[in-house]
């Protein structure tokens, strides 16, 4: 059951971020179209603000859906009904936080924004921005905690997915119209109340016990301990929001909103991709978290393997495919005046495959709760990023502004999560792990320099060109993993999960 409720969700996971993806990557190119570089760039700067407010929530619904896991398993109810009274009391606190925090800001947006920006009604979209993220916490956001820690995460996408196309489709349509952006953002406020709505109603249903009145107020004891676990998750949400919202401030400040617009298509197609493949291993979270408390620590151990191994292999394939088809694809929908040299794209790929070997880490992290225990880790991630960019931004530009962010990544959260994990969770030693990451190192950077090679040494133009790219990027580096895991007992483990599963979707044919 287990499997297959993580199989579920990450389906469900996948294609509903993939859907959004594509569906914010055709806002993008829509809405060049009717309006400049410069409002995609505040829009973007607005949503990056927006995110560090959003640290307001601190990894409360993370650390909440921990605390979870063991009444739903038990089956107890008061216990739920306890902790989801307290969850709903704090989302309504955090997003009075947000807007309070946010309105006080606003004196400061100029000093943000370098570069000549003719918008009139800028404070005006930047509360509109406010409101939408504070509705990500009210109108019963709360509930689809419970959804999500109770494996059924597939529901909170399938309304994500309505809400968002509803209101997208809604959107562009008044921007080809109207071509106001004022119009285009208030009605971007729509969509997290619409999921929020169909979230209560689903849960109150599944749930019904949730509409109790009789609640019993959670002892004080688990409280200290909750609190306690928060205030480490907290560390590590401000790490996360600041290594992906920064940047585009630091570009706004100190190159140009323009280039905040620019950087953004390459982030959205780059990030986007990221999400999907997130969501493929995010919907496991739940999953690992019953199974960490029913089986052992080696099973846990190899399963943890198995899951590092697929992170490894997908990830290579998927960062080699961006090196080569991301500038291309940007020259087609964004114009050749909006591309980025290989080097700012290599940088680019390096730290999207460098956060996806980490992704096995990040799961087991959060699905065993190891909140305090590594809370000085993103403090000490977050301070590097945040200085080192600075000081690298004023001397090579944006170069300056990705790489900080590769190398506070690497003199910290590289090593630090997977030691943390070994000796608590495990208890073994983590010498294997590093082994076994500078073997798939090897094997990525193999990969990548014959795929690179090859694209060089054939001479072809045209609709050709891309079709042989496309098989180097899809043989190179799945042949070379093949060769190199096909026999270990990683790879058998997940060959017999898939083709297990394959026979059950053929059989109901």
């Amino acid at each position: 059951m287990r499997i297959k409720n993580a199989i579920v969700n990450t389906a469900a996971g996948g294609l509903g971020t993939l859907l959004a993806g594509f569906l914010q990557f055709v806002s993008r190119i829509v809405f060049i179209q009717f309006l400049s570089d410069e409002y995609l760039g505040i829009s973007s700067l607005f949503t990056n603000i927006l995110s560090i407010l959003s640290l307001a929530e601190l990894g409360i619904g993370t650390t909440i859906g921990f605390s979870l896991y063991e009444p739903l398993s038990e089956g107890n109810t008061e216990k739920i009904k306890s902790i989801m009274h307290l969850l709903k009391r704090i989302y309504f606190l955090i997003g009075f936080v947000i807007v309070v925090v946010g309105l006080c800001l606003i004196p400061f947006l100029p000093g943000l924004i370098k570069g000549s920006v003719d918008l009139a009604n800028l404070n005006a979209i930047y509360m509109l921005y406010i409101l939408q993220s504070a509705t990500s916490y009210w109108f019963w956001a709360y509930k689809s905690i419970l959804l999500q820690s109770d494996q059924k995460f597939y529901l909170i996408k399938f309304y994500q997915v309505i809400s968002n196309v509803f209101i997208t489709i809604i959107q562009l349509v008044t921007l080809a119209i109207f071509r106001n952006f004022l119009l285009y953002s208030a009605i971007g406020l729509l969509s997290n109340v619409l999921t929020n709505i169909m979230v209560s109603i689903t849960v109150d249903k599944i749930y019904p016990y949730i509409r109790d009145t009789d609640i019993k107020m959670i002892r004080a004891s688990e409280k200290k301990i909750l609190l306690k676990d928060v205030f480490g998750m907290s560390l590590f949400k401000i790490n996360t929001t600041l290594m992906s919202s920064i940047d585009n401030i630091l570009i706004s400040a100190f190159i140009h909103v323009r280039t905040v617009a620019l950087y953004g298509n390459y982030q959205t197609v780059i990030s986007g991709i990221s999400q999907v493949v997130m969501q493929l291993f995010g919907g496991v979270t739940a999953t690992i978290g019953n199974l960490i408390v029913e089986d052992s620590r080696e099973r846990n151990e190899f399963i943890f393997r198995c899951i590092q191994l697929l992170c490894y292999w997908v990830y290579s394939f998927i960062g080699i495919s961006i090196l080569i088809f991301i500038n291309p694809v940007i020259r087609l929908f964004f114009g050749k005046d909006r591309t980025f040299s290989n080097d700012l794209v290599f940088l680019q790929v390096l730290y999207f495959m460098l956060c996806g070997f980490q992704r096995t880490s990040f799961i087991y992290r959060d699905a065993c709760g190891l909140f305090w225990k590594g809370k000085v880790r993103p403090v000490m991630t977050a301070v590097l990023n945040i200085f080192i960019s600075v000081v690298l931004v004023m001397r090579i530009g944006l170069a300056g502004v990705i790489l900080g962010t590769i190398l506070s990544w690497i003199f910290t959260t590289w090593w630090y999560d997977p030691i943390l994990i070994y000796r608590n969770v495990f208890k073994m030693p983590f010498i294997q792990y590093f082994l076994q990451y500078g073997k798939a190192v090897l094997v990525t950077f193999s990969a990548g320099v014959i795929a690179v090679l090859l694209m060089r040494i054939i001479p072809l133009d045209g609709i050709p060109k891309l079709v042989v790219h496309g098989l180097i990027a899809l043989l190179v580096p799945n042949g070379a993993y093949f060769i190199f895991y096909h026999r270990t007992p990683e790879f058998c483990y997940l060959k017999g999960i898939f083709q297990q599963e394959w026979k059950k979707i053929v059989a109901r044919r």
